[in-house]
């Protein structure tokens, strides 16, 4: 009976020590919850590494006046599933919940200057046919696109062989290309790498982040033009913003264009880098990022004028178009104009923005 007695004395005694604990702290917060540990994350209560939330205006201009082009952009459809009834959607046109990229500031320019806007849309249902022996395959339903095109927009896309060189030929034949990528991009996709060795360029695994200087978190770094840059690609760029960029460079002779700024490091060492997120070579531009084209980003920073020197790249080459004595007709839009000559703006058909 005594040994009955000791163990309720204890368990009165455990019990009030529990309750009275829990009591005391309900009169520390005053609702009966313990108050919340301090946060020691210093990206997350610093105040000098969060900037002004409110975004700027965007203004994205063209300067180029040169006859009117066709861009082609690839979203990287997979070419399975429904596609919407107009390809410009998966661009942002037909609103947040369809599109795949949503470039509208970038594509909006173009047209506004009198320049056609192209999706690529593989289509599921052709097949390619078999090559009998000794013949020539047949184009592949990108290349047949790009042999229409005079520049092209991709984000690193998982092409086969045969489409990287229809790619390689494109750029050869003086067309310009621009390749953006993200840190969470498919590395292990061949296609992915296979493009990169196709166009000379390089991308680094991990992310550049920014705990003393960024705009709004310290993954959205900003970058600054080189000494060295390309001053058709940094007109009017003081400064860009950059939400989730990864090193980008080159194999081949070219600039590096944006550097991140100081304090900045990758994700993957922890270490300082000075690592470009945007280069160039002759007739190609690779950006570590793609998020920086939608238009909540476009008017941060001065990511407006970059896009707008990025569609001037696009549409200033030396493409040998197709068509006798490789000349295509001088017709724009709207009815001839002089080589030289933008012509009147208008909204693309159907036909000219369907896979």
């Amino acid at each position: 009976m005594s040994d009955l007695r000791t163990l309720a004395a204890a368990f009165v005694v455990t019990l009030a020590t529990i309750t009275g604990g829990a009591a005391l702290t309900g009169f520390v917060t005053a609702d009966g919850a313990a108050p919340a540990p301090e946060i020691q994350n210093e990206h997350y209560v610093d105040g000098d590494a969060v900037a002004n939330d409110t975004p700027g205006r965007m203004d994205v201009e063209m300067e180029s006046a040169a006859r009117s082009q066709t861009v082609l952009v690839d979203p990287g459809v997979e070419p399975t599933g429904a596609v919407p009834v107009s390809p410009l959607a998966l661009l942002g046109f037909g609103g947040p919940e369809v599109a795949d990229r949503d470039v509208r500031p970038l594509a909006n320019a173009l047209i506004e200057n009198g320049h056609d806007v192209g999706v690529y849309v593989p289509d599921p249902e052709r097949q390619r046919r078999a090559v009998p022996p000794g013949a020539e395959p047949g184009p592949t339903q990108l290349g047949e696109r790009l042999a229409e095109a005079d520049a092209f927009v991709t984000f690193r896309t998982d092409y086969d062989e045969a489409e990287l060189d229809e790619i390689e030929s494109f750029v050869e034949s003086g067309g310009h290309v621009v390749v953006a990528t993200e840190p969470d991009a498919a590395f292990d996709q061949p296609g992915a790498v296979g493009l990169d060795a196709t166009l000379d360029v390089t991308t680094e695994p991990g992310y550049v982040y920014n705990m003393e200087e960024n705009d709004l978190n310290y993954q959205r770094v900003y970058a600054e033009p080189t000494e060295e840059s390309d001053a058709a690609l940094t007109e009017g760029v003081d400064r860009a913003v950059l939400p989730s960029a990864t090193p980008v460079g080159t194999t081949i002779a070219g600039s590096d264009v944006l550097r991140p700024v100081e304090g900045s490091e990758l994700s993957t060492t922890r270490a300082s880098t000075e690592a470009p997120l945007l280069v160039r070579t002759d007739g190609v531009v690779m950006v570590g990022d793609s998020d920086f084209l939608s238009p909540e980003n476009a008017a941060r920073a001065d990511n407006d004028a970059l896009i707008g020197n990025l569609a001037d790249f696009l549409v200033t080459n030396d493409r040998t178009p197709p068509g006798p004595e490789g000349q295509r007709s001088p017709t724009g839009p709207t009815g001839p104009t002089e080589p030289g000559q933008p012509s009147e703006p208008r909204q693309p058909s159907e036909n000219e923005t369907a896979g």
